[in-house]
């Protein structure tokens, strides 16, 4: 007998296998406590030691934490085994290693005690059908799930104080680096810094952050990113929307130091508990808030500003109170007109060459509209009032936009200055690891000759750009500077002209109008218009409003016809034959192929013509059938052997293959080629009686 052997093994555990259990709570740990994998992983020892021949051993659980959030694909396979009567044992350093929640504790005791399954540690082996056994081994499950807790509990107080004194050390975006003191510094790279500034301002001109984003690659401009987890520095990339968006509103540009501005939850999903990470919280339940901490890019009012605009830009129909992006459409007000019958927003349709504003009422399925109106008058009376209110400011900004437009030059030119320097840099260092390789060394040679050349093909690239934006960077000439001036002083033709900047023109609209309350007044065709300025200062307008075309009911026989024509023809050839039999649309118009479809929609008539196999001929189709000529065809419709079918006049014409494969057809055509010509009376026994009646007389 073996002395180890204890004596609650019985023969039957040793029949069944015994299982060494391992696991390390986190990736870290696996990598950086690699002793302790080792000690488990000589618990086989200890098995062999207790009779069984070939123990397995289980790490499918390695890096994965025990507190009850994760899935443990290895203990759930633990589990399996034992209520299939496979484990005779089962071996672990400590309680801890097993389960850390007392949900997986309470679950593994009770199979172990119902299918007599030993559990081993250090110290002893544990039957847990005994209440003396399942006692102290439930005791140091308790002592495991409350050494967590603690552990925690003390880690988040040691963190969290530490991040109130500013000092604890957070993932910081580009822009931003650690001194030897802990400190976080600006970047000492002069091009990171310049980026980061470009950022801020570019965006003042962009209407939002996706035409931000698509900004960065039309002008070809990369930015540093720098990557959660990334040791290596920063990355020059083309920036997302996302990016963007978390850039343009972190406070940290505004020299904030922050710490917990989301927080965690549990969750109960699908019979397991799920940690939740919530979206950013209001300021007042940040955990830490530390204004004038470090040298900052922006002020905070700066990245408030951002953002509001952001959460401005958001989709319409999920909010009421927001405007909305500004787009590159023709209406002027979009986002800014209220319904003043119901308080809903008035949304824009576009057709193709004009814009409709219109109020859905309720902004249900039916509700029916409050208003409609084309954007035409609308838009001008508000930009006229727009422009006698900034009139005496026109010239004081154009000279600021000059300014303006010659410092985001400088800033660009500035840009592609370091980006050369950079490739510069980038490039001699190629070259130095290349020039001090062994040129026999072919192996390492060629691969730093390959890295120089690319080092050499973006150094080129960027001295281009650079090239491009000198070119571009030219400061305004006295004779521009007086041109400016007197387009300042007449800016109701700057607005008029045909090429000025629609998005422009909507961003200096949004600047000074607050919102736009919009009512009809049906009895007098007009619309008021109240226009709320950012300044409180309110403007009342009356816009005469054109009478909207009043619709008829459509006349039975045009809906006949389009049904009828609807079952060979397309809408654009249905508009096509209506038009050349000078049919009106029941309002007064000519037809289109999208009129047709509104129309066919609004009477329920059914398109057939790309289902429809048509079973006839046109005429041309029908002669080549029949091989003889177009006029031949005529003369046997006028003949009336053959017949067309036309289901209005200026339509196409059918002849149907049943009529072309007749007899008599048939006979007519054999006789026209035997004899060269057709025979009188379109009959050829008929013609025969006449020859045989003329003989006889």
């Amino acid at each position: 007998m073996n002395p180890d052997r204890d004596h609650r093994i019985a023969p039957e555990h040793l029949v069944r296998a015994a299982i060494v259990y391992v696991r390390q709570s986190s990736p870290t740990q696996l990598v950086c406590h690699s002793e302790s994998t080792r000690l488990q992983l000589g618990l086989r020892e200890k098995a062999i030691a207790l009779g069984w021949s070939q123990p397995s051993v289980i790490e499918d659980d390695l890096g994965i934490s025990a507190s009850g959030f994760a899935d443990r694909p290895g203990f759930q396979q633990m589990l399996l085994r034992v209520a299939k009567r496979e484990v005779g044992i089962i071996l672990c350093v400590d309680a801890s290693r097993l389960s850390r929640n007392s949900k997986d504790w309470a679950h593994l005791f009770e199979l172990c005690g119902f299918f007599d399954t030993l559990v081993v540690d250090l110290d002893q082996v544990y039957d847990l059908s005994h209440p003396n056994d399942r006692l102290i081994l439930g005791i140091k499950g308790t002592v495991s799930e409350m050494e967590l807790s603690i552990l925690r509990g003390r880690l988040r107080a040691g963190t969290e104080a530490k991040a109130a004194r500013g000092e604890l050390r957070i993932n910081i975006p580009a822009g931003y680096a650690y001194d030897s003191s802990s400190r976080i510094v600006f970047d000492p790279d002069k091009r990171v810094q310049n980026a980061i500034r470009q950022m801020f301002d570019q965006f003042d001109r962009s209407t939002s952050v996706r035409q931000f984003a698509m900004w960065f690659r039309a002008t070809e401009t990369r930015f540093p990113l720098r990557r959660r987890g990334e040791k290596a520095g920063i990355r020059w990339e083309f920036p997302g929307a996302k990016n963007l968006q978390k850039l343009l509103t972190h406070p940290i540009y505004a020299g904030i130091y922050t710490f917990r501005r989301c927080e965690t939850r549990i969750e109960y999903v699908d019979g397991k508990l799920r940690k939740r990470v919530s979206p950013l919280l209001p300021k007042d339940k940040w955990k830490v808030c530390i204004h004038d901490h470090h040298p900052a890019y922006v002020s905070w009012e700066k990245v408030l500003k951002n953002q509001a605009r952001i959460e401005e830009n958001r989709p319409r129909w999920d909010m009421q109170e927001n405007r909305g992006a500004i787009r590159e459409g023709l209406a002027l007000l979009t986002g800014l007109c209220r319904c003043a019958h119901c308080g809903g927003k008035i949304y824009v349709q576009y057709k193709k060459t004009s814009a409709l504003y219109y109020c859905d009422g309720e902004h249900t399925r039916g509700s029916g509209t409050c208003l409609s109106f084309g954007s035409h008058l609308i838009d001008q009376a508000v930009s006229r009032e727009l422009l006698s209110t900034v009139r005496p400011l026109s010239v004081e900004a154009a000279i600021q936009a000059a300014e303006q437009n010659e410092r985001e030059k400088s800033q660009e030119f500035e840009t592609s200055r370091l980006q050369v320097q950079a490739a510069q840099y980038e490039a001699d260092r190629a070259f130095e690891q290349y020039n001090l390789v062994d040129p026999k060394n072919r192996l390492v040679a060629a691969t730093l000759e390959e890295q120089l050349n690319g080092r050499l093909a973006e150094l080129q690239e960027a001295e281009r750009r650079l090239d491009l934006v000198a070119k571009a960077t030219r400061n305004l000439t006295d004779k521009q500077r007086r041109r400016l001036h007197e387009l300042a002083s007449n800016f109701q033709q700057v607005w008029d002209h045909p090429k000025a900047d629609a998005v422009l023109k909507k961003r200096l609209l949004r600047t000074a109008i607050r919102e736009i309350l919009v009512s009809h007044q049906r009895d007098q065709q007009q619309l008021e218009v109240t226009i709320h300025w950012q300044g409180g200062v309110h403007t009342c307008l009356s816009i005469k409003k054109r009478a909207t075309p009043v619709g008829r009911k459509a006349d039975t026989a045009v809906v006949e016809t389009v049904g009828e024509l609807a079952k060979t023809l397309s809408d654009g050839e249905i508009a096509r034959v209506l038009n050349m039999k000078r049919v009106l649309t029941p309002t007064g118009l000519r037809w289109s192929k999208d009129r047709v479809r509104e129309f066919r929609y609004h009477h329920h008539l059914q398109s057939e013509s790309r289902f429809a196999k048509s079973d006839g001929f046109g005429l041309k189709g029908a002669a080549e059938y029949l091989g003889i000529s177009r006029k031949t065809l005529l003369r046997l419709e006028r003949m009336g052997v053959i017949s067309r079918n036309q289901v209005t006049d200026f339509a196409p014409c059918q002849i149907t293959r049943q009529e072309l494969d007749s007899e008599r057809v048939q006979a007519l055509v054999r006789t026209l080629k035997a004899t060269g010509r057709l025979p009188k009376g379109g009959c050829p026994k008929e013609q025969l009686t006449f020859f045989d009646e003329e003989q006889r007389t």
